[in-house]
């Protein structure tokens, strides 16, 4: 009976590889003229996907640079991917409107915590209309409003950084409290809601996430749970959809209150309504307001994902790229110097603590090159996919249907083909001169094209305001526990995430 059983399984999987290879063979002889590595029969590159999530930055890095002046395939089963390397290519793929739809990987958010969100959803017409509403939330005059808010936060960040050395002998991980200021400032700025997050009013929400995205790259890096019905017996399962329920309750309550809110003043909103229409000058709404009272009315799922995606995209992103900065400006005293010296000129009439205005952003010539800088060396979103739905000629290569597209924005921009002595730390690369003569495509550390990210001004502004606030207050050192740059601890998950924290030594300024 055990070999009858057994005669049985064997022939169904055989049955099952003869259909895969037949079914990829054009796929496979298309494939096998572009380069890159051919990876083990039915399996591909799984093996160097199966280590741990720093590791896999690293040997993806190690292939990347193999094959850097091509495009370079692999396998892993029978999906095949094609990543792009050549700024002309990355360009073609990324403005191309039949390029718009995201690789089957972001399935897996569909399935989580951002569902139909306008980072992960399919649906290219409901993107295009979602995407339009979202982004008013995201106007000048909005994120011009902003800036108070960001400003009122960032000291309260500067108050518990001191405050934390002064416990640890000036040392600390810098990554909890900027996660935490981050969060209270996309609470306030794009939903209207105060978490209380910096005093510990929203730890439980954050942790969550970071199971939520965990089980993402576990199910990306180990892609037989991209399955629903193999990854449903999986023990990640269970912690995800613990996680998720939490998340989306917590997101219902909010939405829930602001309805309410909206309904008992709709009198007053009419009221006042009509009286900024008077005087051209609307009051700028939060995001959350804009999907409540969208004339294209969306459902409560919707309104959900959306926020959902918002509070990821401008919490998740903005905390890797200021905690970095710090971390940089730490270990490169003559960066920090430079920065405060130009700050110092920028207030040096009346009160140098006052609130920062637009026009003085405009004058931070120095400090968006540190920002720039930075956010070249840790990208926010280190890797980019894109499925193709028909055939599309790339270079001299013939890519089919059904491959997925990648993007490395990490790779890209430490790549010495684009930067001189690219892994080191230079502000330079950003000089007028410097950015003129190089490829825009060299540097898209939030995408570009069609999909490009809605929060880059939001995001630069809120970073402005957070770096040029701590820095006129703090003087930031290497930390004992992380001495060089080098020692700083990476890994994917789907932004990209610290190891184990980023630690620093603060000293006030006098």
């Amino acid at each position: 009976m055990e070999y009858l059983t057994f005669t049985i399984l064997s022939s169904i999987l055989v049955i099952i590889i003869v259909i895969l290879i037949l079914k990829s063979r054009r796929d496979r002889i298309l494939a096998n003229r572009i380069p890159g590595p051919n990876g083990w029969f039915l399996i591909g590159m799984l093996p160097l996907f199966l280590q741990e999530p720093e590791k896999l930055i690293k040997n993806l890095l190690r292939e990347y640079r193999m094959y850097e002046k091509f495009i370079i395939k692999f396998w892993l089963f029978n999906n095949l991917y094609i990543v792009l390397t050549r700024l002309e290519d990355i360009k073609l793929v990324l403005s191309n409107p039949k390029c718009l739809r995201k690789s089957k990987d972001y399935m897996v958010l569909q399935e989580s915590i951002m569902g139909q969100g306008i980072f992960s959803i399919d649906d290219i017409e409901k993107w295009k209309n979602n995407r339009k509403i979202v982004i008013r939330g995201f106007s000048f005059s909005s994120i011009n409003s902003f800036i108070p808010i960001f400003y009122q936060e960032a000291n309260v960040l500067a108050e518990i950084l001191q405050e934390k050395c002064i416990l640890k002998s000036n040392e600390c991980n810098i990554s909890g409290p900027v996660s935490m200021a981050t969060m209270e400032m996309i609470g306030k700025t794009a939903l209207g809601v105060t978490f209380n997050a910096q005093t510990g009013g929203c730890n439980q929400f954050v942790e969550h996430l970071q199971t939520a995205m965990h089980a993402w790259e576990y199910r990306i890096t180990h892609p037989w749970y991209l399955n629903n019905t193999l990854f449903r017996f999986s023990s990640v399962k269970r912690k995800h959809d613990q996680s998720q329920k939490i998340i989306n309750e917590f997101t219902d309550e909010i939405i829930k209150k602001k309805i309410i809110e909206f309904t008992q003043k709709i009198d007053n909103i009419d009221i006042k309504i009509e009286k900024e229409d008077e005087d051209c000058c609307p009051k700028p709404k939060t995001v959350l307001e804009i999907l409540l009272r969208s004339s294209h009315k969306m459902d409560h799922k919707q309104i959900r994902d959306e926020i959902v995606t918002v509070m990821i995209g401008g919490q998740e992103t903005t905390t890797m790229a200021i905690t970095c900065i710090i971390f940089m400006l730490a270990h490169h005293q003559d960066v920090q110097n430079k920065v405060f010296e130009e700050l110092q000129s920028i207030f040096l009439n009346g009160d140098h603590n006052r609130t920062p205005t637009y026009r003085d952003f405009q004058q931070m010539k120095y400090v968006e090159m540190v920002i720039k800088e930075t956010l070249r060396l840790f990208p926010p979103l280190p890797f980019l996919g894109r499925r193709l739905n028909e055939d599309i000629k790339i270079g001299e290569y013939m890519c089919p249907a059904g491959a997925a597209l990648i993007i490395c924005p990490i790779f890209l921009q430490s790549s010495p083909l684009y930067y001189t002595d690219s892994e080191k730390f230079n502000p330079d690369n950003f000089l007028p001169d410097v950015c003129g003569s190089r490829h825009s495509y060299a540097y898209i550390p939030f995408g570009a094209g069609f999909r490009n990210c809605i929060g880059i001004k939001y995001a630069m502004l809120q970073i402005k305001t957070v770096i040029s606030t701590l820095v006129r207050k703090i003087k930031f050192f290497p930390s004992d526990r992380c001495p060089t740059p080098e020692d700083l601890r990476l890994m994917f998950l789907m932004t990209l995430k610290l190891v184990d924290g980023c630690y620093v030594k603060v000293e006030p300024r006098t």
